[in-house]
């Protein structure tokens, strides 16, 4: 059962041979429903486009349930604002993110204050993080590039990360 209070919000999900769009029933903020405990999310008006050959393109099926564990990345197609307890002062720092069938680059924020050395702990605390002006690629495939502004990467996929 739908919890009374959520919201429909449009997405787009990077599984690493398709992309996934649609509605997808959020409750709260968008990054807090990723990182809940419930392992399958509910959408509606969902389209795919495939990025392999053999994936399947489908186009306004009314209703699915997707595994996030195999979200590679996740987006809102309207940015949701900012949290209002997060700190103003921020501090970039490009990110290469490896998985084992696609690759995210782009940019991670951390408060001015924290320590450097606690940068990528801080980035693993949860299992889904924002990348800014994220560059996301499927290994081995050429043309297949997905240039989102914001985007949720899930750390449970990688093989390496570097931060520069």
């Amino acid at each position: 059962m739908l919890n009374v209070g959520a919201v429909w919000v449009g997405v787009e999900v990077f599984t690493g041979y398709q992309v996934v769009a649609g509605e997808m029933h959020v409750r709260g903020r968008f990054q807090q429903h990723m990182n809940d405990a419930e392992p399958y999310t509910p959408m509606r008006s969902v389209t795919t486009t495939p990025l392999l050959p053999g994936a399947p393109r489908l186009n306004g099926i009314p209703e699915g349930l997707l595994a996030k564990q195999y979200f590679c990345a996740v987006r809102t197609i309207d940015p949701e604002p900012p949290h209002p307890d997060e700190l103003p002062d921020r501090t970039a720092r490009y990110i290469y993110f490896q998985g084992a069938a696609f690759t995210a680059k782009g940019t991670v924020e951390f408060p001015a204050a924290a320590d450097p050395s606690l940068h990528r702990d801080t980035l693993f605390k949860v299992r889904f993080f924002p990348v800014l002006d994220a560059t996301l690629s499927v290994v081995g495939v050429e043309g297949h590039t997905l240039n989102w502004p914001h985007a949720y990467v899930n750390r449970d996929l990688m093989l390496a990360v570097y931060l520069d």
